[in-house]
This record gives C-alpha cells, structure tokens and sequence, in this order.
C-alpha cells in the first residue's frame, strides 16, 4: 500500500464534516437528554414520545457512524500520511494513541446510542452519555498536538489537514501512441 504524501480530498471532508456533526451533537445533546428520559418514563405503556429537537441529535449521530466507517475504510485502504520528521517519538506515539482512540469513542458513541434508543435502555444510555467527556478530553488533546505542530515544529500539519494530496487531484496526461 502506497502511503500518501498528505490526506485525500474524501479524507478531509469526512474529517470536517465529523468535526461539525460533532458540534451538532452537543448542542443537540440536551434535547436528546430530556427525550430519552421522556422515552424511558413511558416505555411501560408501550408508546414512544416525538423526538422533537431531538432528532438533530439522532440524524447526525448516524452521519458520524457513516463518515467514520468511510474514514476507516479509506485509511485501511489508503494508509494515513507519512509522520513528520521532525516529530520526537513521544509525539507520534502520543498521535496514534490519540486518533485510535478518537476513532473507538466516535464509532462506538452512536452504536451505544442508538442500541440505547431503539432498545431503550437507560443503562446504555448512560454509558453513552458519560462517554462524552472522554471524547471532548480527546478532541482537546487532537487540537492541541495539530497546534504544536504548526506553531511549535512548523510542519505545516494544518495545511495537510486542510489541502488535499496534490496526487490526489492530479490526473495524468494521455500519452500518444
């Protein structure tokens, strides 16, 4: 597998796009929060209350289920960048940690959701909901090595993160026979 020189175009939209489904989840959070404890009040007469505001949560949880399985897809397939090298070894051990366990919580987080709402059960729920601290303890740690990379070893790691592989927009030219 040949490993590319920065990320792919299908690569940085789906990691934006997680970025901003994230933001939608906590500020839909509370609205889920109050339906889920409205759902579990009532499972016992057998009827299920309007998601309400609450869908915006439920929608872009399953949105992040998506654009990670294809983020996981495409960097099994496609491999991830090469470190950089001026990184110490403290730091890309420290990254990979980092981004294996952000793809865990952002994977697992709407499969426990979800089981919690369809099934429903408080105790996934909880499960679900006490993840979030673990996942916003892990975004900090994300920010913070993107901005020692830029600002502190000046590899210019952003740009990576924002610009796609110049090979993947590249298309060769035709050669005459």
């Amino acid at each position: 597998m040949k490993r590319p020189n920065g990320y792919s175009a299908i690569q940085i939209a789906a990691h934006w796009m997680v970025v901003l489904l994230v933001i939608v989840q906590l500020i839909s959070g509370d609205a889920m929060a109050e339906f889920f404890d409205t759902l579990i009040r009532t499972q016992a007469e057998g009827t299920r209350p309007g998601l309400g505001n609450a869908v915006w949560h439920v929608v872009s949880g399953a949105l992040i289920l998506a654009a990670m399985l294809i983020r996981l897809a495409m960097r099994l397939t496609h491999g991830v960048p090469p470190d950089s090298p001026a990184s110490p070894g403290w730091d890309r051990m420290l990254a990979r940690l980092v981004h294996g366990a952000l793809y865990v919580v952002l994977l697992a987080m709407p499969l426990v959701g979800a089981a919690a709402y369809l099934i429903p059960s408080e105790s996934l729920g909880e499960l679900h909901e006490s993840a979030v601290p673990v996942l916003l303890g892990l975004v900090i740690l994300h920010v913070l090595g993107a901005l020692y990379h830029q600002f502190v070893l000046k590899d210019r790691l952003i740009r990576r993160m924002m610009v796609p592989d110049r090979q993947d927009l590249h298309v060769p030219p035709v050669r005459p026979n």
